[in-house]
């Protein structure tokens, strides 16, 4: 492997998530990484408490790829509340030139970002939105 020096190896596993059912389909993802209000979907958004209690609910995103292709699905895009330890999420894709989203779900999670993406996804798979 080659690195570029001031690069530092980093595991596959902490990279993505790939479903292990099978290896060549499925879905994988970038880690959380923060996001504004303004880049969250409307959906998503409908869903944020008043302006006054949503200084400490974190926005996160992370990019959707299929596994066979490589290429992008969509977004997971998840509300994190760590004061009522619950979340809420989206999978967000473009379908026929139409930004859309899965509906919203609230769900128990004790401030974890990547637990809250990888809960989605399962809902969002188990709604058939991705593989």
């Amino acid at each position: 492997m080659l690195l570029h020096p001031n690069d530092k190896p980093r595991p596959f596993a902490e990279a993505i998530h790939i479903d292990d059912d099978d290896d060549d389909q499925g879905t994988y993802w970038t880690p959380a990484a923060p996001m504004t209000v303004s880049e969250a979907h409307p959906n998503l958004k409908a869903q944020l408490p008043p302006r006054l209690v949503f200084q400490r609910i974190r926005l996160m995103t992370a990019c959707a790829y299929d596994v066979a292709s490589g290429g992008p699905v969509g977004y997971f895009e998840i509300a994190l509340d760590p004061d009522n330890e619950r979340a809420c999420g989206v999978f967000r894709t473009i379908f026929e030139g139409e930004d859309i989203t899965s509906m919203p779900v609230w769900f128990p999670c004790e401030n974890d970002a990547e637990l809250a993406i990888d809960k989605v996804f399962r809902i969002a798979q188990a709604d058939g939105w991705v593989l």
